[in-house]
């Protein structure tokens, strides 16, 4: 069974066709790279896939159903989204903002309930600190963290839910080059367990690590297996400008003209 399922879909803001008649499935096991070039509709695709936005046409489903038929307590536990931007208008600690994530877990019971922080809770929000490498920053302000840290945290936070589907908006744009790389493997460690879907404008990330690529242009899109859409033919088409493809001993590096 297909667990994200896109059907005929369309996706517009206001008069503009952003995807136009997307068939397109995603499933444990995968890393989905959504590319494209700005303003294409990467973010919309993605939020439009979370159940934030309503399709122009076609639908979106999650286990063969449609996102208005899924409870919203069992579709917290399914999908998850990491948004591009965060926005923290007063103080928390990191380890608060992570355990954020555990509320579809723990739904029943009320903030003021002594099991509302359950050692289970604490535990996965602790791990997920972890294996962003930002544990030891649990008990900071997340006011006082940089962008890239505060971008983990919200990395964290998903992990935390640990939704069967995780969309994430360029979770890699504030890092460095190094945290780039760590993020990359962390994804890819995940999708074994779970379907990732991530937006990014870097070919070479995509190309190193997602197992799947959805390329969407102004004159359609392509998807499938990374190798064979990240081709310097699709990617012209894509972006106007060319590219050639230098290759090292595991992947291919593709550099623009």
């Amino acid at each position: 069974m297909s667990l994200l399922s896109c059907l005929g879909l369309e996706v517009r803001i206001g008069t503009r066709v952003l995807v136009d008649g997307l068939d397109w499935e995603a499933n444990a096991g995968q890393l989905w790279c959504v590319l494209g070039p700005n303003g294409i509709g990467k973010s919309t695709l993605l939020h439009t896939a979370a159940g934030l936005l309503v399709p122009a046409a076609g639908s979106v489903e999650l286990k063969r159903k449609t996102l208005d038929r899924w409870p919203l307590a069992a579709l917290a536990r399914i999908r998850g989204l990491m948004a591009q931007q965060q926005t923290d208008v007063f103080s928390a600690s990191v380890l608060s903002t992570v355990l954020v994530g555990r509320t579809p877990h723990r739904l029943g019971l009320g903030p003021l309930d002594p099991a509302w922080d359950r050692v289970v809770d604490i535990a996965a929000a602790d791990a997920a600190l972890s294996a962003v490498g930002m544990h030891e920053y649990r008990q900071a302000d997340v006011l006082q963290l940089s962008g890239g840290e505060r971008q983990r945290v919200a990395l964290a936070t998903l992990l935390a839910q640990d939704p069967d589907l995780m969309l994430l908006d360029e979770p890699t744009s504030h890092q460095d080059v190094a945290q780039q790389q760590t993020v990359m493997r962390l994804l890819r460690e995940m999708s074994s367990r779970h379907a990732v879907i991530l937006t990014t404008h870097d070919v070479n990330l995509a190309a190193r690590f997602a197992t799947h690529v959805l390329l969407l242009s102004s004159r359609g899109h392509v998807a499938g297996a990374t190798e064979s859409v990240l081709t310097p033919g699709q990617l012209e088409h894509a972006f106007g400008c060319r590219f050639r493809i230098t290759a090292t001993s595991t992947h291919p590096v593709f550099i623009v003209q």
